[in-house]
This record gives C-alpha cells, structure tokens and sequence, in this order.
C-alpha cells in the first residue's frame, strides 16, 4: 500500500464557489493569517477550471496556503496521485471536503488574472490538468473526530496549520465517503476508478 498517496490541505472558505473573488466577510473570517492581513486571498479561484483557460501545457493552476511559506518534502511528496482540499465554513464552523486535485504537480509561480476585480496576477503553487480537477456538488462534513478517525492514517489528527498525508486506502475511503452524497456523479467516479488503478514506482 503507497504511504503517501494523497494530501489533504486547508484553503481558506470561500461564498463564490473558489470560482470569484471572496467576500469581504470571507476576507475578514479567514484563518490563514495572510488573507487576514491583507485582506487578499489566492485561492479565490481554485475551482474556476470551468470558467478560466488552462496554461499553455493545459493545466489548471491553484493555491494551497498551507505550502505558502514552505515546500513540500521531495521523497514524501514523490508519489501524491490527489489533494483534497478542505474548508472551514465560518457561518456553521463545520470543516468540509470540498473538492480536489487529482494528479497534481506542484510547481511555484504566477498567472495573470483573469477576472477585472482582481488586478493582480494570481500566486500558485499547485495545478493539474482541468479534467482532474473537481469540486464537488455536496460537501462532506469532516467535522465529526470518528468521521476523521475513518479517513486518516491510524493514529494522525486533523492538521490544523499543517496537513495530512494520506495512504490510498484513507483516500480511496474519503472517495467513498463522497460517492455516498454525490451519487450521480460521474467525474468524481471515473477520477475515482483511475486512482484505483493508478500504480507507482
């Protein structure tokens, strides 16, 4: 069983969809620092892959803010086939997976905006093909610690200001665990399938 086949990384909410600018409440009840103090966000647009054109390599570009400051480390990170992003809805406090990159590449560096409201160019550090990209319609609820006990590794906690590793079997159980309230669709089961299938060295 692959050790580090998926991470699940923190982004800050957002009431577009992460497909618009954040609100000024998003702004504001933000838990990263950084949004905070600037009243900015890059990850405004992480699931703006329907809307917004790929690079000129055809991939989709993002921001996690938990690899803001830091870097992933090369070995542990070697085999990472998907990262789900979680976010905490600051209107309920619950903390939801809400969608994901599958077969990312982690790479640093800026695109320009594509919306007038944003006037800068947008920071990433993540991006992946817009077919493997995917926010889900339903989100699922992480808040519960058994529903985190099921879908971590044996004895890990939910990161707060860090983030997880995940073994494929945790992944493949956060796939199911989203199957169960997204039946229907068809994205997140063939992204699903491919995983399943998917071998590294």
């Amino acid at each position: 069983m692959i050790k580090n086949f998926g991470l699940l990384m923190g982004v800050d909410w957002n009431s577009n969809n992460w497909s618009d600018v954040s609100t000024e409440e998003d702004l504001k009840m933000s838990d990263f620092g950084f949004v905070q103090e600037n009243a900015l966000t890059y990850s405004c647009l992480n699931f703006g892959h329907l809307q917004y054109p790929a690079d000129k390599d055809g991939y989709y570009c993002g921001l996690l803010p938990q690899l803001w400051s830091k870097t992933l480390d090369r070995d542990k990170a070697l085999h990472v086939q998907i990262v789900f992003l979680k976010s905490k809805d600051y209107t309920s406090g619950k903390t939801f997976i809400i969608g994901f990159y599958a077969y990312p590449v982690f790479q640093r560096g800026t695109w320009p905006s594509p919306i007038s409201s944003f006037t800068s160019d947008f920071v990433y550090n993540v991006k992946s093909k817009p077919e493997h990209i995917h926010l889900c319609e339903n989100y699922l609820d992480i808040t519960n610690p058994e529903v985190q006990k099921y879908i971590l590794p044996r004895g890990k906690d939910l990161g707060t200001r860090g983030f997880n590793y995940l073994g494929k079997q945790e992944a493949l159980r956060i796939f199911d665990r989203l199957g169960e309230i997204n039946k229907g669709d068809g994205k997140l089961n063939r992204i699903k399938l491919s995983l399943i299938r998917t071998t590294v060295a």
